[in-house]
């Protein structure tokens, strides 16, 4: 399985507020592609990432914000690195809880429990960059602690 596959198999992430989904790829009535996840020419993992915010009321949804950008997952120097599906798995999991600890927060507090952490937020800010630099992380856990125990990473999304 390539890295694109698994990266992919992650989505979409989601709980009752927010969800991150991965774009399909598409092309435009000029011929251009856009969207989905790849490995860039200079050899960065890419994906097009959309970021949706929900109102809940009772039974129902509606989407109250969107935003969609185009991200670097993995930079070139880390590509190759053995622990790339080890931190995917471990990003999930943070997202996961981050999710669930907002959405617990919210059915507290109400809308106003998450602070605006999600709502004010862009994609590109659900990846981190520097956590495949770090030696220590190895396992899914491991990424997941590192990326929620520092405020940096995203420790922030946490109430």
């Amino acid at each position: 399985m390539s890295l694109v596959e698994a990266f992919a198999q992650l989505f979409p992430i989601s709980s009752p507020h927010f969800s991150l989904e991965l774009t399909d790829e598409s092309v435009d009535s000029a011929g251009e592609t856009w969207g989905g996840c790849s490995v860039t020419a200079d050899g960065r993992l890419e994906a097009t990432i959309r970021l949706v915010v929900w109102d809940v009321q009772g039974e129902q949804r509606t989407m109250r914000d969107i935003k969609e950008q185009q991200v670097t997952i993995v930079s070139a120097a880390h590509l190759d690195d053995p622990r790339v599906l080890a931190y995917f798995e471990g990003w999930a999991a943070a997202m996961d809880l981050a999710f669930a600890r907002l959405d617990e927060a919210i059915a507290a507090g109400g809308s106003g429990a998450s602070s605006g952490r999600i709502e004010t937020a862009y994609p590109h800010e659900f990846f981190p960059g520097d956590v495949l630099a770090l030696r220590r992380p190895e396992t899914a856990e491991d990424f997941t602690d590192a990326l929620l125990s520092n405020r940096k990473r995203l420790g922030w999304l946490l109430p």
